[in-house]
C-alpha cells in the first residue's frame, strides 16, 4: 500500500499570503487537494502544516495530521516529517497543497504503475515538464529521511536516475501548480470564475 502525505508547511513568499487560503469555485485549495485524496485509496492520509486551521481542515477530512513547528527548515523538513508519521508501506506519495485540478484518475494511474513496478520512483511529467504528485519506492525512505533544507524529491530522482518512470499526463492542467498571482489568475480563466486576491 501506498501512504499519501500533503506537504502543506509553505511559505508563500511569492504570493505575500498563503495560497492554500486561496479560493477556487468556492473552496480553498487545500480543501479541493483534501477533497480530491478523501477518494483515493490509501493506506493511510497524512497532512503535514504549520497552521492550526490547515491542520484542522485535515482532521475534519480524517487525516492523520503533523504539524511541522520546524518549516523555515525547508521542505525537507515536511517530507520527513511525513515519512516518520507513515506506518508500514510500500511507497510515500507526495502531494503539494496548490493543485486544484489534479484529479484522483491522474492519482490512481500513478499509484497503478507504482504497483506494477514498487522498486521504483514514479514521476508525472506533462511535455517532459516534471510535476507532482511523485510516488517513492519504500527503499528509499533513508535517502527522504537524509534530506536537508529547501530540497525535496527532486535531488533524490536525479541521483537514482535509472531507477526512474516518467508517466506522460495527457493534460496540463492537471499537474499545473499555483505559485503566483499569474498562476492563479490563470487558474481562474481557464474556468471563467470570479477572483478575489
Amino acid at each position: 500500500m501506498i501512504s499519501g502525505i500533503i506537504m502543506a508547511s509553505g511559505y508563500s513568499r511569492r504570493m505575500n499570503q498563503n495560497k492554500l487560503f486561496l479560493k477556487y469555485k468556492g473552496k480553498t485549495l487545500i480543501e479541493i487537494i483534501l477533497d480530491t485524496l478523501s477518494k483515493v485509496d490509501f493506506s493511510e492520509k497524512i497532512l503535514v502544516a504549520r497552521e492550526k486551521e490547515i491542520l484542522q481542515l485535515g482532521e475534519n477530512s480524517g487525516f492523520v495530521t503533523i504539524e511541522n513547528k520546524h518549516a523555515d527548515k525547508g521542505m525537507s523538513e515536511s517530507i520527513k516529517l511525513g515519512v516518520k508519521a507513515s506506518n508500514e508501506c510500500d511507497g510515500y506519495m507526495f502531494f503539494t497543497g496548490d493543485q486544484p485540478l489534479l484529479d484522483e484518475n491522474v492519482v490512481n494511474r500513478l499509484m497503478g504503475i507504482f504497483y506494477q513496478n514498487p522498486g521504483d520512483i514514479i514521476v508525472p511529467q506533462y511535455k517532459g515538464r516534471r510535476g507532482s504528485p511523485v510516488v517513492f519506492s519504500k527503499k528509499f525512505r533513508d535517502d527522504l529521511l537524509g534530506l536537508e533544507g529547501d530540497t525535496g524529491g527532486k535531488v533524490i530522482i536525479n541521483k537514482y536516475l535509472s531507477k526512474v518512470r516518467f508517466v506522460e499526463i495527457d493534460d496540463e492542467k492537471s499537474l499545473f501548480d499555483v505559485d503566483t498571482k499569474e498562476d492563479y489568475e490563470k487558474l481562474l480563466k481557464w474556468d471563467g470564475a470570479a477572483y478575489d486576491i
